[in-house]
């Protein structure tokens, strides 16, 4: 009967699959060609500069467009959304420019980007940062109507031009500079296609009757006091992951930054892609069945979501630590091979970090975001300090191991916090039996590895079988939670 309802709800269940697929292909591609066109010095440049960018959007900018997405199911049907609309689209410009500036100013007194000129860091900066908010909140705003065919859409659509402009630019080019404006404009054209959708739900919205009091407050107090909190918990978040673009040039150079990243994304990028769409099927099991009225409700939601997450991130995790050294072969350039060492750290490190995201799930739960804070906390010390004291003399894999560690250590304070916080059960069975399949098609891995050529032909091969047979892993184990998710769309 399980099955059966499963199939019978199959086209719900393939639809934002193959929207994933699409963004992860595009993804691997982005690696692949950035890693054979670029040297790692200028792919160690790109991302200290996105790295950068990202920071400078979290400070001020994406916060604030949670907030107009949490409003946005209010704002409809009232004559509000229209202003609100506008509002936060100039603030957007506005907050770029500004943001660009202070970039510009940080780079001409202290150069945090290698080998970019002042003037390019400020134009690039400000093309991120009018480009990726707005893709950002437009996404945001279809995936909260409902309107999942606009959301695969244009998140593919971002990808795959970025990628096409990047490497068009490059070849006329030659440039670090060019390829990341590339990907900006990927950006810059879902942002049009933002005015675009926001005016036409405007004029939509326009007709409501709805009380505009009934409706989240747009006003700069009410969004400093949900914002802050995610600043905080986003700057502390960006130390433990993304500063050793910085500390690791310094350590070593921005070269070994190239490599790190193109090494550590083979596992990031799919772990991310895999956790986004658990929560997308699951994320139902948590937030439709809390009952806010009594605790127990809020722990039997998150039991029943954990038992479902734990053991499909950890064999997931087995999955990218077992392909690892064939996703080197696929899809990286010749200069950047030897990062294969560092992959199964990368793979332990990034399945940690997506099991710790259950505090997240819990605050959401219980409605009290202020949880994040210590794990977010104890990985912005650690990660620096580990890579301090480990880097120097084995850069790559020193830094690998110490953001392992980092990952593990916020991993144990998120399990203490949640021991401490709420009376909820882990799934132990479950996630040691998932941790022993996981193993095991880690060893089969190894094994297919030293045994088999490694050409891009059998390292694609054995991807596909080895993801074939998690996926059914996957598929079977929680057939019966997709039966009940998809029931209720």
């Amino acid at each position: 009967m399980a099955a059966g309802g499963a199939r019978a709800h199959l086209p719900d269940l393939i639809a934002p699959l193959l929207s994933r697929v699409g963004q992860l292909a595009a993804a691997f591609a982005t690696i692949k060609f950035s890693t054979t066109l670029l040297s790692p010095a200028e792919v160690g440049s790109v991302n200290q500069l996105n790295s950068s960018a990202w920071l400078l959007a979290t400070v001020l900018l994406l916060p604030v467009i949670t907030y107009f997405t949490r409003g946005v199911g209010g704002w409809i049907g009232t004559n509000r959304f229209e202003v609100h609309a506008r509002t936060m689209l100039q603030f957007i410009a506005l907050a770029a420019f500004g943001l660009s500036a202070a970039g510009i100013l940080l780079q001409w007194g202290w150069g945090f980007v290698h080998d970019i000129s002042v003037p390019w860091v400020g134009v690039l900066l400000l093309a991120y940062l009018i480009g990726f908010p707005t893709h950002n909140l437009l996404i945001n705003c279809t995936a909260v109507l409902g309107q999942r065919q606009h959301t695969a859409i244009y998140s593919n659509l971002a990808a795959w031009l970025g990628l096409a402009a990047a490497v068009t630019l490059y070849f006329q080019f030659k440039t670090a500079e060019a390829w990341f404006l590339g990907i900006c404009v990927g950006f810059l054209a879902t942002a049009l296609a933002c005015r675009i959708f926001l005016g036409r739900i405007g004029r939509a919205a326009a007709t409501g009757q709805k009380p505009a009091g009934s409706a989240l407050p747009f006003d700069t107090m009410a969004v400093l006091r949900f914002m802050w909190p995610q600043v905080l918990v986003g700057v502390l978040w960006w130390i433990q992951s993304q500063s050793y673009r910085f500390q690791l040039a310094e350590i070593s150079s921005v070269a070994t930054v190239g490599l790190f990243f193109a090494g550590y994304a083979l596992c990031s990028v799919p772990m991310q892609a895999f956790e986004a769409a658990v929560n997308e099927y699951f994320g139902p099991m948590l937030y439709g069945k809390i009952d806010m009225s009594s605790q127990s409700g809020v722990v039997q939601a998150w039991n029943l979501y954990a038992s479902v997450y734990v053991p499909s991130i950890l064999i997931f995790g087995g999955f990218l630590a077992a392909c690892a050294p064939f996703l080197v072969v696929l899809a990286l350039g010749s200069e950047f091979q030897a990062v294969g060492a560092i992959l199964l750290w990368a793979a332990l490190s990034e399945t940690a970090r997506a099991l710790s995201t259950v505090n997240h799930a819990l605050g959401i739960a219980k409605v009290d975001m202020r949880r994040l804070l210590p794990p977010a906390l104890a990985g912005a010390l650690a990660a620096p300090a580990l890579i301090q004291v480990l880097a120097p003399e084995e850069p790559l894999l020193g830094t690998a191991v110490a953001l392992c560690l980092a990952n593990a250590v916020v991993l144990v304070v998120v399990y203490v916090l949640v021991r401490i916080s709420a009376p909820v059960t882990w799934p132990w069975k479950r996630a040691l039996a998932a941790a022993t399949l996981g193993a095991a098609v880690i060893l089969a891995g190894r094994a297919a590895f030293d045994l088999l050529p490694r050409t891009p032909v059998v390292a694609l091969a054995v991807c596909a079988v080895l993801g074939l047979f998690v996926l059914a892993v996957l598929y079977f184990s929680s057939r019966n939670s997709l039966t009940n998710v998809l029931a209720k769309r």
